[in-house]
């Protein structure tokens, strides 16, 4: 725990720690503390930030369980108006910190190889679409001064969505997935784009339950079954450390929602939640986006466009670049770039 002034804050960073709903429920009416923040460090740590409206002095110490609540770390913000401690442990300044690592983004097109995805009436193969405007997403997200994209799959190959989410958090310690489909309808009226996260308790439409459990079969094709992973899956799913990530999945689809609005026609204009596979990452905001019905004949049409492309991925990465703008990651440069300006 430590403090910083220009503003005053109170910063606690947790270890193997998960961040939950319950930091965003707190109030703080009439109280010295006016916001809460809080991000995932090193994919595994809780860094929680105290937005404070004068300097305080801090106090912790730790309690064991008792009959109604688990461990719990105690923080007394005390004495208000008091001197600050003359050597608090450790202020640094931001000059200090460096000029911060990149924002991570990891871009996984669907399907691949032997799984072609869905198929438009003229012969267009959703895998060719996706990787197309996945590299065009690619480019706009490297544009971005202290981002990094990074593609889950470069070529025309398949990968196991476990695969596609492992890289994602393992290798690539990625700081938000976004995963790019284009999908089919039996009714070939049926037309949008729509941006979906993980949901707890199921598909929150037809539709989405539909598209979920076809995507979700697409390991079967590479000879691979999901039936010996649905326990820890649920298991997953079943678990508090996913509210973190899940409402963050909402915040993050909400901006790239409203950004697609400009250039596509919406399906529906919230984020929609289904149980896709491919997305239940326990620790990373994911997003599924389908960019529109291959079965559609106009919209077949515009998803082979090169110039509807870079369109739609420039829409998506505004989206991103907002969404990180209003939660940066801690230690990124766009976090330390915003602190600088804050001062």
């Amino acid at each position: 725990i430590f403090t910083l002034d220009k503003p005053d804050r109170v910063v606690i960073d947790v270890k193997d720690t998960l961040r939950t709903r319950a930091l965003f429920n707190v109030d703080l009416k009439d109280g010295p503390i006016k916001n809460i923040r809080s991000a995932t460090r090193n994919q595994n740590d809780l860094r929680v930030v105290l937005d404070l409206s004068q300097s305080l002095k801090t106090k912790s110490f730790l309690l064991k369980p008792n009959g109604q609540y688990g461990h719990r770390l105690v923080v007394d913000l005390e004495g208000i108006g008091a001197t600050r401690s003359a050597n608090p442990q450790p202020v640094k300044s931001l000059a200090s910190m460096g000029t911060g690592r990149d924002i991570v983004v990891v871009i996984d097109a669907g399907h691949g190889g032997e799984d072609p995805g869905a198929i438009g009436s003229n012969g267009t193969r959703e895998k060719d679409v996706v990787l197309q405007i996945a590299r065009e997403l690619q480019r706009v997200v490297n544009s971005y001064p202290g981002y990094k994209a990074i593609l889950t799959r470069k070529g025309d190959y398949f990968l196991k969505l476990k695969t596609r989410r492992e890289l994602a958090r393992r290798k690539y310690k990625a700081d938000l997935f976004v995963s790019i489909h284009a999908d089919a309808f039996k009714n070939r009226k049926a037309k949008g784009a729509s941006v979906f996260a993980l949901s707890r308790k199921g598909a929150t439409s037809t539709l989405a339950r539909i598209l979920a459990e076809k995507e979700n079969q697409s390991d079967l094709v590479g000879g691979v079954s999901l039936d010996d992973k649905d326990d820890d899956l649920a298991k997953v799913l079943a678990d508090l450390t996913m509210e973190g990530s899940m409402e963050h999945s909402l915040r993050a689809g909400k901006f790239v929602l409203n950004e697609m609005g400009g250039v596509a026609r919406l399906h529906k204009k919230h984020v929609e939640q289904a149980g896709f596979a491919v997305l239940k990452s326990p620790d990373i905001p994911s997003l599924l986006v389908e960019t529109g019905f291959i079965s559609n004949p106009t919209e077949e049409r515009n998803l082979k466009s090169k110039g509807y492309q870079r369109k739609l991925a420039n829409s998506i990465g505004k989206g991103l670049k907002r969404y990180f703008s209003a939660h940066p990651p801690p230690g990124s440069f766009v976090a330390l770039q915003q602190q600088e300006a804050d001062r």
